[in-house]
């Protein structure tokens, strides 16, 4: 069972973004789970998955692929694509961009969430082509997630189904996580790229306005969840290997090999940071000057005051997990500008989230959970925390408890 669908439907803490990713106990009505060899291993019992070695002579040449899934796919090919045809010929101009493009994937990707939410069902199951489309989309999902990242940091490819051949295989796309291969051959992947990039003029297939709102809802959290992880990865990089890193001294062995561990994941050099003037077009003008602002680190004073009188006097604290012996103002003002960025992005989302359930004509009022996919777990704030001994509130300020870890000081 879905834990975000059920928290859907009886009105506990979700989100639409929340459900998509979380079907892996769900099946179509052919019998097949949606989420093919990712699905929950109850969820596998009794369906066949034949596995062959795959014959292709690129990348996944002798790597596992699942037969069993692509007769499915093969069965139910040509409608999923007239669908992503008839979404590019809804483009909002002739020619589409990479943010539409990613909407149309998002489109398929999130059909059997958006199917089994308009229906209230909690157990399904998903029409067969809806799961089809899914699973087509899964891999392109990943492909879009790559080049949305590029985008965000500056690079801007052509708009054209070469770019995005190049992509996949740049990023070793067809072969998963697990080393598992995708099945389809290039001929199919060419096609999909086609209707995906190119579209059809001559589709006569109508999509209706809320459903083509909804995709460019979800994508619209999905381009700005990348901006969001792009920025939390600067300011990890500043605390475990940048400015900050000389000044902190953990108390014991087992915090300082943490940090250790966790500065060695970084890259040497500093990342890069995002580039606002790639937000996405979606966002009106005051909103791109507010995340232009922020995301540089900009906010102006009186917007950083609370959390920085709050940063320093923690700071002035004796006995903290991790002590921080730099210069406390510079500290507290790169907390602090950090503090607003994660309010800003997490307000924007909760927004763009009540718009989906208006469209989906579910209530406002039920707690709101975004899913990972559309706001990353942010990894600076547990190191802000320790160091400062004290948890984040609800609001995204410092008024939450204390992380439990703050020790007594000398002579106490």
């Amino acid at each position: 069972m879905s834990k975000s669908l059920e928290d859907a439907l009886s009105q506990g803490s979700w989100s639409v973004s929340a459900v998509m990713f979380d079907l892996n106990a769900m099946h179509d009505d052919e019998g097949r789970p949606i989420s093919e060899r990712r699905a929950d291993a109850m969820a596998r019992i009794g369906v066949e998955m034949e596995m062959k070695l795959c014959p292709f002579s690129d990348i996944r040449k002798d790597k596992w692929m699942n037969v069993s899934a692509l007769e499915q796919i093969t069965s139910y090919l040509n409608p999923v694509l007239e669908e992503m045809e008839a979404f590019r010929r809804h483009a909002r101009s002739d020619d589409a961009t990479w943010d539409e493009i990613l909407s149309c994937v998002i489109d398929q990707l999130a059909g059997p969430a958006i199917y089994l939410l308009q229906q209230r069902s909690l157990h399904g199951p998903v029409p067969a082509r809806i799961a089809v489309g899914h699973k087509l989309a899964a891999g392109m999902f990943g492909v879009m997630r790559g080049l949305c990242e590029r985008r965000a940091l500056g690079t801007e490819p052509p708009v054209s189904v070469d770019s995005f051949m190049n992509l996949i295989e740049e990023t070793g796309a067809l072969v998963g996580a697990t080393y598992e291969a995708c099945a389809g051959s290039m001929p199919m992947i060419q096609k999909a790229s086609t209707a995906l990039i190119e579209g059809n003029a001559n589709n006569p297939l109508e999509i209706d306005s809320q459903r083509l709102n909804l995709a460019r809802h979800l994508a619209l959290q999905v381009q700005l969840g990348i901006f969001w992880h792009l920025y939390d990865h600067v300011h990890l990089w500043s605390l475990l290997q940048g400015e900050f890193r000389e000044h902190l001294a953990p108390f014991n062995q087992f915090l300082t090999q943490k940090l250790e561990r966790a500065a060695n994941d970084l890259d040497n050099l500093p990342p890069q940071r995002p580039n606002s003037a790639m937000l996405p077009d979606a966002l009106d003008a005051p909103q791109r000057q507010r995340f232009t602002t922020a995301l540089n680190d900009a906010a102006d004073p009186p917007l950083l005051d609370e959390d920085m009188r709050t940063a320093i006097e923690l700071l002035n604290e004796p006995g903290s997990a991790i002590h921080y012996s730099g210069d406390t103002e510079l500290f507290a003002r790169s907390v602090a500008n950090y503090l607003h960025t994660y309010r800003l992005f997490k307000a924007e989302l909760s927004r763009i989230e009540l718009e989906l359930r208006r469209l989906l004509d579910f209530p406002q009022e039920t707690p709101i959970r975004l899913g990972p996919a559309v706001f990353p777990t942010a990894r600076s704030l547990p190191w802000y925390e320790l160091i400062l001994g004290r948890r984040h509130g609800e609001a995204g300020h410092l008024t939450g408890n204390r992380t439990g870890v703050r020790i007594a000081a000398p002579g106490d």
